[in-house]
């Protein structure tokens, strides 16, 4: 009987945030070695070592709450079953399995932001933490549609958010998109964006009051 070793390994990465997919063959990973997956913006997300091949070790970084996680898993169940990593909150964080399945999971990547941030200390700080949570979505689809980038051409971009705001950073050049988060007006005003371009080496903002001075000189 043929056993094969070859499985899917599916995570979204700490920091930038982009979702990673990688090929993974249990039986290459040299034993007493710790084998790296790294994401584009170079950040370490998991790492997987075996000293028998019988006993697997997953370390991976937590894009939820931010600390490491260490998990262990046995030859058989990772052959034989697929296997899902949640966080707080049920959010699912990382995926080993058969590749289909990995890809099934990617049409349900959605973020319940809500959830991620409540009892983090926005939801009692925040005084608009609803419109926190609308803004944090709609940056998410427009990242996932890849409509938010940087004119430097390498668009490395994290995300930090901020009781008021939101910060788009770019790794490569190191430029800044403020994205206020205030007030209905401040959603409106993102709602309709439809494609965010960020500039090398400059600081820009989305405003509500920036957007309203400007519609004023135009009349």
């Amino acid at each position: 009987m043929v056993i094969y070793g070859h499985r899917t390994l599916l995570i979204r990465c700490n920091t930038c945030g982009r979702i990673k997919i990688y090929n993974l063959n249990i039986f290459n990973i040299p034993r007493n070695e710790e084998v790296e997956f790294r994401c584009k913006c170079g950040q370490k997300n998991v790492s997987i070592k075996t000293t028998d091949y019988q006993i697997y070790w997953i370390k991976l970084n937590c894009f939820v709450c931010g600390h490491k996680h260490i998990y262990r898993y046995t030859l058989k169940e990772l052959l034989r079953w697929d296997n899902t990593i949640f966080c707080m909150e049920d959010i699912k964080i990382c995926f080993i399995g058969k590749k289909e399945n990995a890809k099934s999971l990617l049409n349900e990547r959605e973020i319940n932001f809500e959830k991620l941030l409540t009892g983090s200390g926005f939801d009692n700080y925040s005084k608009n933490f609803k419109i926190l949570v609308a803004s944090l979505n709609k940056l998410d689809r427009l990242s996932k549609d890849r409509n938010i980038n940087c004119d430097c051409g390498i668009s490395n971009i994290i995300m930090e958010v901020f009781l008021d705001r939101i910060e788009l950073r770019c790794l490569n050049c190191n430029s800044i998109q403020i994205i206020y988060a205030e007030t209905e007006e401040d959603l409106e005003v993102l709602q309709k964006k439809e494609k965010i371009v960020m500039h090398k080496h400059n600081i820009v903002y989305i405003d509500s009051i920036i957007e309203k001075n400007k519609n004023t000189k135009e009349r």
